[in-house]
């Protein structure tokens, strides 16, 4: 956990941003997690360490670390109503979102990648991201490349441009 703070202290200071009491606490709050927490959740388990951190502090400073690339961030709820972040270092994690309660239930990468596996197998097709926007469960947003983009993409990857 160390180690993951002072990279992203160092990360801070490369791009010219002070290292402030609040920014470390907060690091050290997503370092302690393994899973993704929503800003109100980050900020509570801050604010029971230092009284004088605000909610606008925490979302100030998780842009911030979002836009350095120090922390990943995701939305969990359709029509992307809610937002969880969590540190850059771990593996890729996925939710599904209880629409009754709330509770965020781990969905394990390999089932969604198999998902995508399939959709190149069957159609010949590069997907890029997925989304689903119906909360029946049956309307998928999948962006990507059709064969013929795939194809195209393909060649320009193995071009060399001197």
């Amino acid at each position: 956990m160390p180690h993951v703070i002072d990279e992203a202290e160092s990360t801070l200071h490369q791009r010219g941003f002070k290292i402030t009491p609040q920014r470390t606490l907060l690091l050290q709050v997503l370092a302690a997690q393994s899973s993704h927490l929503d800003a109100e959740e980050i900020y509570a388990l801050a604010h029971a360490q230092d009284a004088s951190i605000s909610l606008a502090t925490v979302y100030r400073t998780l842009n911030l670390f979002t836009e350095l690339g120090l922390v990943d961030s995701r939305y969990v709820e359709p029509g992307h109503r809610r937002e969880v972040y969590r540190l850059a270092d771990g593996p890729e994690q996925h939710y599904l979102t209880c629409l009754r309660c709330g509770v965020r239930v781990l969905i394990a990468t390999d089932l969604l990648n198999d998902m995508a596996r399939e959709l190149v197998r069957r159609k010949g097709v590069s997907v890029t991201s997925a989304c689903c926007w119906d909360t029946d469960g049956d309307r998928w947003l999948v962006s990507g490349f059709s064969p013929r983009g795939t194809l195209r993409r393909k060649r320009c990857a193995t071009r060399r441009e001197f």
